[in-house]
């Protein structure tokens, strides 16, 4: 089952104000649907996302039960809807209101875990013990479920631990040994993405439009950019296309809906620029996806010379021009995270 945005967010209205307080499979698949819709609405919000994966475990959790969900579960997944639906409806976005109602909802469930590991006779996790942020979170690729066993953070953590303990000098070797992005003499535009400038590889750039104010906002609230409205009355948009999407057939190109994508690493907010006045169609092979920015330089020029010094989804200083330097933008890197992968017959 797949829900549009706004099905999903009408779906956790109508089961917050239900006064039927089961969880039949009739009514878990509906809200898992739900939730995978608006987990790529808020990917890059951590707090709501981690928010969202805390009441996706109570859904898996009364799935494996089959039987009776105490009330209390129901009461977390309820309150936890409401604030999915006004996080969604608030918006101006707040991160320290995110993180506090994170914490909230977080000593919650951490009390849900406990009763489901009492019965189930596993650890306990001492009282008042909560993580400072969502960042915790992270490790949960997948919801757990609460029936089973509840793994604890604190694992998770440390399986991570020992790739911490490669000794410094071997990891820097490695990091050499991985290839660059692009090569000196690529070609090279400054783009501006809220207040910062970057240098993209122009073999990444598919497709530049300006933004409306009224588009802008629309692509923001759904976070997709369906390419038919890239299109004019004068020129097929397959024509104006480069890249591997401009060998696609114009009808097979106006279905594609791209997701809305926000590079990640320093200086960069972690949601779209609402001044943002360009959208930029960007591929990597079959990847695709768009991002906003606030200006694209017409002209490009020739890299000279690159220093790895990754941040997030900048790779490093990329020199070019006489004596001008930007951070490079690593596309292929932001892609294979957040865009869309679509392999043509």
């Amino acid at each position: 089952m797949i829900l549009s945005l706004d099905e999903s967010i009408q779906k956790l209205k109508t089961e917050i104000l239900s006064q039927d307080w089961s969880l039949s499979q009739k009514k878990i698949e509906p809200l898992q649907a739900a939730f995978t819709c608006l987990k790529n609405r808020f990917k890059t919000r951590k707090n709501a996302l981690a928010i969202l994966s805390m009441a996706d475990s109570v859904l898996l959790y009364a799935q494996k039960r089959q039987d009776q969900v105490p009330p209390e579960f129901i009461d977390f997944l309820k309150e936890t809807m409401a604030h999915v639906v006004n996080m969604y409806e608030d918006t101006k976005f707040d991160p320290d209101r995110d993180a506090e109602v994170f914490k909230r909802v977080y000593s919650k469930f951490a009390k849900l875990k406990e009763k489901v590991a009492a019965e189930k006779g596993g650890p306990r996790r001492p009282a008042g013990q909560a993580p400072e942020t969502s960042a915790d979170l992270e490790s949960w690729d997948e919801p757990i479920s609460l029936d089973d066993a509840i793994p604890e953070l604190d694992q998770a953590k440390a399986k991570r631990t020992p790739a911490a303990k490669i000794p410094a000098q071997a990891a820097a070797k490695a990091a050499e040994a991985k290839p660059l992005p692009i090569q000196p003499g690529a070609m090279l535009r400054s783009i501006t993405i809220g207040k910062l400038s970057l240098a993209i590889a122009e073999e990444h750039i598919a497709l530049i439009k300006p933004l409306s104010p009224k588009k802008r906002k629309k692509y923001i609230q759904s976070s997709q950019i369906p390419l038919k409205d890239l299109g004019s009355w004068f020129r097929r948009l397959s024509g104006q296309v480069k890249g591997p999407l401009a060998l696609l057939k114009n009808g097979k190109l106006k279905k594609l809906i791209l997701p809305l994508m926000i590079p990640r690493g320093m200086g960069l907010s972690d949601i779209p620029d609402e001044e943002a006045t360009m959208l930029v169609v960007v591929s990597n092979g079959n990847w695709h996806g768009v991002i906003l920015c606030r200006g694209l330089e017409q002209e490009a020029v020739p890299l000279l010379s690159l220093t790895r010094a990754k941040n997030g989804d900048i790779f490093g200083l990329a020199r070019f021009g006489e004596d001008q330097e930007l951070q490079l933008l690593h596309i292929s890197q932001l892609l294979e995270r957040e865009g869309f992968l679509f392999m043509p017959e």
